[in-house]
């Protein structure tokens, strides 16, 4: 991998003396002022990729400037427009406090601090570095999860002793133009690979990881090639050299096949460096761009964890989008129709929808999804080829055995948002076995059957016993600066979980101050499991 990373690296500089085009933050909040038109009907731009490159937001631009003025500085820095400079920086910044009034209530706090630099190089290359740190008090449910997988969601390990913990991120990214049609990317960062709050393919709840992406637009075809190196944080207690490394492989193709109707495949598999004294390292034999990887998986014997996705999204009116995504770890058609829970039977589906301007109301926009995971999806016999990194899920925060319904409001007025976020999810627990709950379990935990062996069947969605977690939060916020996607805001949030055999365990927390989203937050969680 290091020598694939330097090589890259060489071709990278030669190209220097020409130079590129950059790509907007993974961050819903900056993308909004060109949320609409990106999907609105006879747009061509490929929105299940995300991050969106700077070309894909300039294009997305009204041309008679109907955004926001404030909007228009987002565009300044990912588009290079009306400024004309080279070199983009900016600062971020967290201060808020809270009070957590639930079962174990109290003040609670975040304060954090980082900036962002952008620089173009010529036309065809792009070099971005941001970095934000944080030490906060966490809300008691949030909490729980931290201590119990040693991360705080989506934002890296958690240093310190509890009730206060200390973390941080960073991304860069060198981006070169190096055809009419392709770009290459070495960074480290997050993707997003669907069109839902969710993704089952893959999403941005886990921590940055470094990446080489190669994203190919040819006609009505966007194919990206993904290669990651992720780690595996069990039993290393906090030492990043003591991380077991895993790799990644992922290819994305999306095609608009008319003005309203798109489809894509994802495939994607995982594989472990090997042990100490046997490193297998980087795979060559993923890197083939075209092939598929169960074929490339029968044909070298190989035990890694593949799995394959379907998408479709459908336009409707001018800017309505209905959307969905099927996800496949292990399929046997009979099976399935037998009906009889087998687990090795992993599937994952959605539904949903996504409306701007709903019902004629200027910046509202309404999403409804619903989101249904097997027991055992995402896990794999080796556990550390399952479909997760730094302790978090690479798809759903709830991992596997789930349903879940949500709905989202957000109604825009000039630098005021307003935003209504509701779910509602039903899942499994585990006993001393594994009922398909826990993505960090083998699969041959599963119960024992009378006369000896493990059982394999009968397996359903909620087992072993069922919890039900309801989820809502209201926030209004004046926008400080949309660059970074920082507030002024204020927020309400009730949680209550409903685990077997236990009274409700209910959140309410209050929570005012400054507040930057130039990284997507995921409060929306769940202990499924214990880190060791």
């Amino acid at each position: 991998m290091k020598r694939l990373g330097s090589t890259l690296g060489a071709v990278l500089l030669v190209g220097a003396v020409v130079a590129q085009t950059g790509w907007a933050p993974l961050s819903r909040e900056v993308e909004r002022p060109y949320a609409l038109r990106l999907q609105a009907f006879r747009s061509q731009a490929h929105t299940a990729i995300r991050p969106y490159s700077s070309v894909t937001l300039k294009e997305a631009t009204p041309a008679d400037s109907l955004l926001p003025h404030a909007a228009l500085s987002v565009l300044d820095k990912w588009a290079g427009q009306n400024n004309g400079r080279k070199f983009r920086w900016g600062p971020m910044a967290d201060a808020s406090v809270g009070f957590d009034a639930g079962n174990d209530q109290g003040i609670r706090h975040r304060a954090g601090a980082g900036f962002w630099t952008d620089m173009d190089a010529g036309s065809k290359l792009n070099f971005h570095f941001d970095v934000q740190g944080w030490n906060e008090r966490l809300p008691n449910y949030l909490d729980t999860l931290s201590r119990a997988t040693q991360v705080t969601p989506g934002e890296g390990y958690a240093y310190g002793d509890a009730p206060n913990f200390t973390h941080y991120d960073w991304n860069a990214h060198l981006s070169w133009d190096a055809h009419k049609y392709i770009n290459v990317t070495l960074g480290r960062g997050k993707n997003f690979f669907g069109e839902g709050y969710r993704s089952l393919f893959l999403s941005d709840e886990a921590y940055s990881y470094p990446y080489l992406k190669i994203s190919t637009t040819v006609w009505k075809v966007k194919y990206v090639n993904l290669f990651s190196m992720m780690n595996d944080i069990r039993g290393a207690d906090g030492a990043s050299a003591d991380y077991a490394r895993k790799f990644t492989s992922m290819h994305y193709l999306s095609y608009n096949v008319i003005d309203r109707i798109n489809i894509s495949i994802f495939e994607a598999v995982v594989w472990s460096n090997g042990e100490e004294n046997y490193p297998r390292g980087f795979d060559f034999n993923y890197v083939n761009p075209v092939l598929f990887y169960r074929p490339a998986e029968f044909k070298i014997g190989s035990p890694d964890n593949a799995l394959l996705g379907f998408g479709l999204n459908v336009k409707a009116g001018k800017h309505v989008l209905f959307y969905g995504q099927v996800m496949l770890d292990e399929f046997l058609a009979q099976a399935v129709r037998n009906g009889n829970g087998w687990y090795a039977n992993k599937q994952a589906g959605q539904l949903g929808v996504n409306a701007y301007e709903a019902f004629g109301v200027k910046g509202l926009q309404l999403r409804a999804e619903w989101n249904l995971i097997r027991p055992f999806m995402y896990t794999h016999s080796g556990t550390v080829q399952n479909y997760a990194h730094m302790g978090q899920p690479l798809a759903h925060p709830y991992g596997s055995n789930v349903e879940e319904f949500l709905a989202h409001a957000d109604l825009v007025r000039d630098r005021w948002v307003f935003s209504l976020r509701a779910s509602t999810a039903t899942m499994g627990t585990d006993s001393v076995f594994s009922y398909g709950n826990n993505i960090f379990r083998p699969e041959i935990d599963r119960p024992n059957k009378p006369g000896g062996g493990k059982l394999d069947f009968d397996y359903r969605l909620g087992d072993y016993k069922s919890q039900t977690v309801f989820y809502t939060e209201l926030r209004a916020g004046w926008t400080v600066d949309p660059r970074s996607a920082m507030r002024i805001e204020a927020s309400y949030t009730y949680r209550s979980l409903n685990p077997p055999g236990s009274d409700p365990t209910v959140t309410h927390f209050v929570r005012v101050g400054l507040v930057c989203r130039f990284r997507e937050q995921h409060p929306e969680q769940v202990v499924r499991y214990v880190l060791r």
